[in-house]
Order: C-alpha cells, then structure tokens, then sequence
C-alpha cells in the first residue's frame, strides 16, 4: 500500500480514538450547569448538614431555619443560567472587574451573569453577597478568636414594586424569592445594595478586620462611610469624598479593609450625594464576647432580626419634601386612606416569647430636618446604649432620635401576648405632613394575621407604658422641655444621660477651648447653609492623599483668613474648603452654637465626643457673642467629675449651643457636619484637621480597580 494510503488509514484511527474523550468532556462541562436527577442527588446526600445559625442566646424555630441541601443545578437555578458575555448585554456590565460577579469571588475565565430583574447582577454564590445571614462572622464573639471577615457590596439603582414584583404583591411570603422590594407599596425610584433595601446588616466582632469590595453599579460616583468607626489606624478608610478618599468611579471598585476598633451598634452608608438619602445604608453590629458585654446579664436574646433602620424617604428623587416615613423599608403609606389596621398595609415585624428579654438596636438614617419619636404600645424600654456607647441603664417609655442618632432597649416580653404597635412620630419637616410609622411586635402564640386593635397614631403625642406612671421620655428635643415638663415630667435629656466608662482624663484638666457655629445666610433670594459663616466648597485634591503637595495656609481658609483679608462673611457669601486645626494629642474642648430655629444633628467623624454642656440661649445676638457669655460664667457645664454620655452625634438646640470634650489622639482629615442629608451637601460642614502632616499615619499607594 502507498504510503499516502497509510497516512489516511491513521488519521481516520486517531479521529476515532479522539471521538469519546472528546464527547466525554463536552459531557462533564454540559453536567456543571445542568445534572442528571442521580447525579443531583448523589452530590446532596453527600453534602454535610448546616447547623442553625446561633447568636449564643435564642435558637431559631423550625420555621426559620430549614435544613440546607444545595445541590450545583440548584445554584445555578438561584442566578439564572449565566449569559455569555455579548454586546447586548455588554450594558449591564462594566470593564475591568468581570470576574467579581462570578460564583465564589471569581476564577480565572468566569464568566459574569445578568439577571432579569431591575439593574443589579447575579451572583451564584451568596455567602458574601446578599443578605449575609450565613456570613461565618455572624456567630458568638470569643476571647482571642478575631477573625477577617470578607463582604461584597454592590450598589445599584433599584425600584420598589419593580418588574420583578409578580406574586409578591399579592403574596408577602413570596417576596424575597423574587427579589422584590415592596417598600410602603408606592413605586419609587431606589439605590440598592445587593438587591436589599435597606442594605443588608453585616455582623462582626470586636477585634475582626473588615474587608469590603464597594462595587459602583450606578452611573455617578460613591463612596461608603463606616459610621462610628473611628479609623484610627486606617484613616484613609473613613469614605469622605475629597477629603480622605477619591470617590469610586462607575465600574469601578475599591476594597474597603480595616480593623473594628470599638463595639456597638453603627451603620455604613454612602457619603456621596444624595446616595444615603435613597437607601445605600444598612447596619454594622460590632458585638463583644460575653466577659466584655457589661450589660450581658440584662437580656436573654441579641438578634440582627431586632434591628431597626428608620429612614423618612422620598418620591423619585424629589428631595424637596419628605413623603413617608418606613421602618426596615417597610410600612404603610400616606397616599391612600385604609386604616393602619388594615391588613393591606405591610409592616416589618418584630417576634417575641413571653417572658424574655432582648436587647433592641434602633438606627435612624435621617435625610430631612425630621426627630423622631420612638415608643412601642404596653412597653416600658431599659435603655443600655447609644451611639455605640454603653450607658447607665434608665427606663423610658419613649425616646427622640436625629439622622444618625443610635439607640439600643431593653425590651422584657412582660405583656398578655398578643400584636403590639412599635411607633414612630416625625417633627419638624415631617410633622408639617402628619408622617408617622409602624412595626408590629409580636408575641409568639398569638395570631399572626392580625394587626393591633388600636390604630398607630392612637397616643403618639402621649405614650404611657403603665396607667399609673408619668410618661418618661429619653433624648428629649431640647425645645420640648418647657418649664412645665420640667415640673411635671421625669424626662431625661441627652445630657442628663450618664456613661458606664469612666472620663479618660483627670478632673482637673485644662482643656483648649475652639468655638463652631451652624447658620444661614440669606442674600436676596439666595440662603447659604453655613459652619463658622462659611459655605463649604469641596477640593478637587483629596486632603487627606494630597496634604504634601500644598501649603495649608494658602490652600485651606477658615474665619479668621478671611477676616484677616477685611472681607465680612455676614454681608457676602464666604465659599471655601473650610478646615479647622486643631493640635494632636491635647484636651480639646467645642462650643457649638446653632443660629436656626430647629434642632441640628451635630456629627464629626474619627472621634466620639463626651457632652458635657446643651442649652437654649434664644436670641442669635447672644449666640453670635458666646464666647463673651462664656467669658462669663453663662454657658452651663456638667461637673468635671460626672461621667458625661458619649455621642458621635449630638442635637445642637434651635438658638442654643453644645460643648463637646474629647482628647484629639486621632490625627488626621476628619469630616464635621450636619447630618441632615441636604443641610451637608449645601453648605453646612467643614473638616477637622487634627495634628500636623507628619503626625497622619502614611498612606500606602492604592490601585482602583
């Protein structure tokens, strides 16, 4: 046989001898997506049982936690089968990040999947991406046993009754399968965090380092702050647009990664925009081992099911008025006339058994010039912390919040069970709009269908949790006590509030005393929202990145550069990057005055303050001379010795001032603002800058990704 005869002979052998091997891989890849019903259950029955997830103190019932038994095809079925990587839904993606979208943080050749619903991707894998409830850092703190602890955070737009919404508007339980957010039942433009509204609680211990992946499915930059969080090793963490970062690009992301420095009940959210104000905020629960948790012995139960984000909200985007306010996303809307009982509302509930104790976490994500009162029908609440700080333990029946403002109850299950209203009453911009709110407590063995009897608004203006007790009220808005409630009432004020760590510096300390002030100036039509006289405009070199590369004096302006220039800031708008120094490792001592008519949420990042003096003086005249009154002796103080309340967020009084103490041992570029979400971004901040350049911890180089 010729030889060319031969060669055919065996290259028609080896095609055959390629054949099966070939149809044997095209098998196997073809069985990673789509199994033989014996195959699936052969990977199930060998799959190891997960035990329910314990916060060391309440085992969740048989309803809530079912046996998982994830087969492969199942989690593909939960991200929809991955999309090829096209130009028709090339949109849906970003450059440069492909295999973050892809199951188990992304391998080499992962491919990214698009969903059907809203503008958020699907991830196959949800340990570290979704609602993070079986996240391995949601467990029971222990000594020496900190751990890393990875998140993935990606923020979108979303919409509440979205076109994913198709049985969850007629069945609840069917919503979070679907991926829908029923909100307070109004379709309304949102900013999401994997697909949550609002942003899923994360859940760490003292001492675990954090590291977050902020992803920027949006079409406008972000950051994230880390709210109560002190930073003090990573100050370039804190999320301040311009000021300690550069903000996150549209598809762009940035790692996040820093050690949790103190305990409590704090919250992430976004710093840029309006972002917060449209749901980019979730909790961030710093809890302690049992020999550390001073108030351990007080409540049988710490659940993340029991924290509570309060947010008043607004209409697609229209940031000019408030129009509800929602509790966990949720509650009834103002826009139709049902009673609150009405079983068409929906409501975020709260379970309970009869006689435990569990320790509550409220949040308020504040965006308008809204407080808020808090009370829950028959209960008496034991307040043990706010801001993340421990108090000495006071009952009260109600108690006031501002944005930003944090406080954790006590609640005992003591009442007949039943369904019980957990109340909400905004003032100020709210109130102009009659907006309150509702959850239902309830009571384990009673009907779960029912809605309390009595409606919401029933004794919002007067709570009392027993018939016989005058109604004690915690956090009281300082232009609400009166003479008269002095007199009748056993409020305690923020100031009366007393902490369970001791002060950190002597009696006897001399303290550098700086004055602030919040105001408006209005020219013509104009009003420009002001601290110390001066509209904040934001650098276009992050502070805190960039501080070599310019001298402060020429670059930075305060008060008194201007008056040094002869320009009178109460007759001309004085815009600038307003930076007030301040020297590092000193006793620092801030009158802040407030020249408005309404209480102002007072908030500085890097630092939490001790109180130590809050008043109403009622004539802007005086305030505009408060360091004369307190020159003095007029300006009140607590004394030296008492143990003053912490707060990284305090009221500042309509026409009245606050005095803050703090040791300035953090330096760096730390924000200081308002914390109504529009008063901030029009004007009403300025920047602490603690300590000279080379006291700030160096910064390594950073890529963006």
């Amino acid at each position: 046989m010729k030889f060319w005869k031969w060669q055919w002979v065996a290259f028609f052998i080896a095609l055959a001898l390629m054949i099966p091997s070939g149809v044997t891989g095209i098998t196997a890849k073809v069985d990673k997506i789509e199994l033989s019903t014996s195959k699936e259950s052969e990977i199930s029955a060998e799959e190891p049982k997960k035990e329910p997830i314990v916060l060391g103190l309440e085992i969740r019932g048989a309803e809530d936690v079912k046996e998982t038994k994830t087969s492969l095809k199942k989690k593909v079925d939960s991200a929809d089968i991955p999309v090829e990587l096209s130009i028709s839904n090339m949109t849906k993606l970003y450059w440069g990040f492909n295999n973050v979208f892809a199951s188990g943080g992304g391998g080499q050749g992962a491919q990214p999947t698009v969903g059907s619903y809203n503008d958020a991707p699907v991830i196959g894998d949800e340990s570290n991406y979704g609602s993070f409830d079986r996240h391995p850092c949601r467990r029971v703190c222990q000594q020496g046993k900190s751990m890393t602890c990875y998140y993935r955070l990606i923020v979108h737009t979303y919409q509440t009754l979205g076109p994913e919404c198709q049985r969850c508007i007629y069945e609840p339980n069917t919503c979070e399968a679907e991926k829908c957010i029923y909100g307070d039942g109004v379709p309304n433009e949102v900013m999401a965090v994997n697909r949550q509204w609002p942003a899923p609680s994360m859940e760490v211990c003292e001492g675990d380092t954090i590291v977050a992946d902020v992803i920027n499915y949006l079409t406008e930059d972000t950051t994230m702050h880390w709210h109560g969080v002190h930073m003090s090793q990573t100050p370039d963490m804190d999320g301040a647009p311009y000021i300690t970062q550069y903000p996150i690009s549209p598809g762009e992301v940035q790692r996040y990664t820093f050690p949790v420095d103190r305990s409590g009940s704090n919250w992430y959210h976004s710093h840029y925009g309006m972002q917060r104000a449209r749901g980019v905020a979730g909790p961030l629960v710093i809890r302690q081992t049992k020999e550390n948790n001073r108030h351990a012995n007080l409540y049988d139960y710490d659940l993340i099911e029991h924290t509570l984000v309060i947010q008043d909200i607004a209409y697609n985007a229209d940031m000019t008025r408030p129009r509800n306010i929602v509790i966990n996303g949720k509650g009834r809307n103002h826009l139709n006339s049902w009673a609150d009982n009405d079983s068409r509302h929906r409501y975020e509930r709260l379970n309970v058994s009869p006689g435990m104790r569990y320790r509550m976490r409220v949040i308020s994500n504040g965006v308008f010039n809204c407080p808020l009162e808090f009370s829950i029908e028959n209960h008496r609440m034991l307040m043990i912390s706010t801001d993340g700080n421990d108090l000495q333990p006071v009952y009260a029946d109600k108690f006031f919040m501002t944005s930003a403002e944090r406080f954790d109850f006590i609640l005992q299950a003591n009442q007949y069970p039943g369904n019980y209203w957990i109340r909400v009453k905004g003032y100020n911009d709210c109130e102009k709009l009659n907006l309150y709110q509702g959850a239902v407590l309830h009571y384990r063995g009673s009907s779960r269908s029912r809605f309390p009897d009595r409606q919401i608004s029933d004794d919002l203006n007067e709570v009392k949790a027993l018939p016989d007790s005058s109604t004690i009220g915690v956090n009281v808005l300082p232009e609400m006590i009166t003479a008269d409630r002095k007199r009748d009432r056993a409020d305690v004020p923020t100031l009366g509030l007393s902490s369970l760590t001791p002060l950190p510096w002597p009696a006897y300390t001399k303290f550098l005393t700086y004055y602030s002030s919040f105001g408006i100036l209005r020219l013509d039509s104009d009003a420009y929202l002001q601290v110390d006289d001066i509209t904040f405009a934001y650098p276009t070199v992050s502070l805190l990145q960039g501080r070599h590369l310019f001298n402060d004096d020429n670059y930075f302006c305060n008060r008194t550069a201007f008056y040094l220039a002869g320009i009178n800031c109460l007759r001309t708008n004085c815009e600038c990057t307003n930076v007030i120094r301040v020297p590092a490792y000193k006793p620092i001592e801030m009158v802040v005055t407030n020249y408005m008519n309404t209480t102002h949420p007072f908030h500085s990042h890097g630092y939490t303050f001790r109180l130590v003096g809050q008043d109403i003086v009622g004539n802007v005249n005086d305030l505009r001379n408060i360091q004369e009154l307190d020159r003095r002796g007029l300006l009140k103080r607590l004394p030296d010795n008492f143990p003053a309340v912490e707060k990284d967020t305090i009221q500042v009084p309509p026409l009245g001032y606050i005095i803050i103490r703090f040791i300035s041992d953090n330096p760096g570029f730390w924000t200081m603002h308002c914390h109504v979400e529009g008063h901030a971004l029009e004007g009403m901040t300025a920047v602490l800058k603690v300590g000279e350049n080379h006291q700030i911890k160096k910064i390594a180089p950073k890529l963006m990704c």
